[in-house]
């Protein structure tokens, strides 16, 4: 995929550390067709560690997607330790990473609350499979209500942020329950949350770059 580190190092702690976070290697070569070349071409010069095969039932089409937006609301997933029959908030999730974040969790087993703020946003989540579609914008007081009414009043026990709207993240926290897991992905030049929606919602912040 172009982007992807071409031959880390190995040697540093990163390299060296779980898988997840090999990808943090500053001692590459560089970045796959963006200051190295390889990726603009027939053929595609990659590191075969990042790579993997595409079943023969799995179009190329279908699977380009799956590179990077894919991996990305996966691992995000992944990362915010939801179990099947859990619930799991994804704030933004009318969009490009939010719609396959549904299909993915609804795969897991995973009770899913998706939140977006757009019409044609919460439009893509219930053609995703959503079960519960909620709109921001009636504000995150009756969102959190309407959280909490599906969740017997305590709140989701994690929630992923894929937008960069200035309140998401705030949003995010607010409708995780106490000890619960917000995961920050989207990138605004700055994350605002409000002090008491860590200290009495998501008690653990994760930032998934």
């Amino acid at each position: 995929m172009s982007g992807l580190a071409r031959n880390p190092c190995g040697q540093c702690d990163d390299c060296k550390g779980p898988n997840d976070i090999h990808q943090y290697c500053r001692n590459t070569e560089g970045g796959n067709g963006v200051t190295v070349d390889g990726a603009f071409a027939e053929y595609h010069v990659a590191d075969a560690r990042v790579c993997c095969h595409v079943p023969d039932a799995v179009s190329f089409t279908a699977a380009a997607p799956l590179a990077c937006a894919g991996c990305t609301i996966y691992r995000a997933i992944i990362v915010s330790e939801v179990k099947e029959g859990a619930w799991l908030a994804l704030v933004g999730a009318g969009g490009g990473l939010g719609h396959l974040g549904i299909q993915f969790a609804k795969a897991k087993g995973i009770n899913l609350v998706a939140i977006d703020a757009r019409d044609e946003g919460l439009e893509l989540c219930k053609e995703a499979g959503a079960d519960h579609v909620l709109d921001a914008r009636k504000g995150n007081n009756e969102v959190v209500k309407q959280v909490q009414d599906l969740t017997g009043g305590r709140g989701v026990h994690a929630a992923v942020n894929v937008s960069e709207h200035p309140t998401a993240a705030a949003l995010a926290c607010a409708v995780t329950r106490m000890h619960g897991i917000m995961v920050q992905v989207a990138q605004p030049d700055e994350v605002c949350i409000p002090f008491h929606e860590v200290w009495t919602a998501a008690s653990f912040l994760t930032c998934l770059v």
